[in-house]
């Protein structure tokens, strides 16, 4: 499948604004991040069929006769659709689609959410590798129309990609490096928080493990004692995806007695 040069960019900006989308998952709520998440990875799988006629010759010449920039661009492509294989499939894994029981799901979690920091840090490079057409495309994807400018009789400027200056450069990696850095800054939380989350679970199996051995059920239910499987009392949906409030009293199901 062949598009232009603006249906490409135009699929490349909805893909990289969906990936840096989904890291907000405070903000979305995580049916949103879930909606995004598997666009986001449908795109991306459509970028590759666009491409697919280069993806097939490259990857005959790989080892043959092709230039060492073609090996790079094959190399990062490929990761990074490794990366979104990576980052779809535990997301669906740990989805309430479909509500998997999982004895390790901190482990899933901790996967999806460093596949997709390293994903995006291979997109930067990409957008990096390809400024120069990112800017020229851009500018002609948005304006709406083009205006000719008539050029000098003796111009030592040739046309095309060598007109792009420093400044367009910055303009187009500040705005991916601002993006990323935000999207990033709150993927490093999620994955601190996490991991913060598997660490008070084990430490609050160890402790109920304990408490079980000293207490009949009987006693502990005499007492007052009770299994809590998480100490996080969130008491809202978004930043947490365990998140969950089946008797509908604001509280997630896992801070409560069971």
């Amino acid at each position: 499948m062949n598009i232009g040069q603006k249906q490409t960019w135009w699929l490349d900006a909805v893909i990289f604004s969906g990936l840096v989308a989904a890291f907000f998952l405070e903000l979305t709520g995580v049916s949103a991040h879930q909606w995004i998440g598997t666009f986001t990875g449908t795109l991306a799988a459509i970028h590759l069929t666009t491409h697919w006629s280069w993806v097939s010759a490259v990857s005959q010449r790989f080892f043959g006769r092709t230039s060492g920039r073609a090996r790079l661009y094959f190399v990062v492509n490929s990761t990074i659709f490794a990366g979104f294989i990576a980052m779809t499939g535990t997301g669906l894994i740990i989805s309430t689609w479909l509500n998997l029981s999982l004895s390790n799901a901190s482990t899933w979690i901790t996967v999806h959410i460093t596949a997709s920091i390293a994903t995006l840090l291979l997109v930067v490079l990409k957008v990096g590798l390809h400024w120069r057409w990112i800017s020229l495309t851009g500018r002609k994807a948005i304006s709406r129309s083009t205006s000719i400018q008539r050029k000098p009789a003796f111009s030592t400027q040739t046309p095309g990609i060598r007109q792009v200056n420093r400044r367009q450069f910055l303009e187009v990696m500040g705005i991916t490096g601002v993006a990323s850095l935000l999207a990033l800054t709150t993927a490093l939380q999620s994955l601190q928080s996490e991991q913060s989350f598997a660490s008070a679970v084990d430490t609050q199996t160890n402790s109920d493990s304990t408490a079980i051995s000293d207490l009949t059920s009987t006693d502990a239910l005499e007492n007052g004692e009770c299994t809590v499987r998480c100490n996080r009392g969130c008491s809202y949906p978004g930043h947490c995806p365990r998140y969950t409030d089946t008797n509908q009293n604001n509280r997630c199901d896992y801070g409560e007695c069971l």
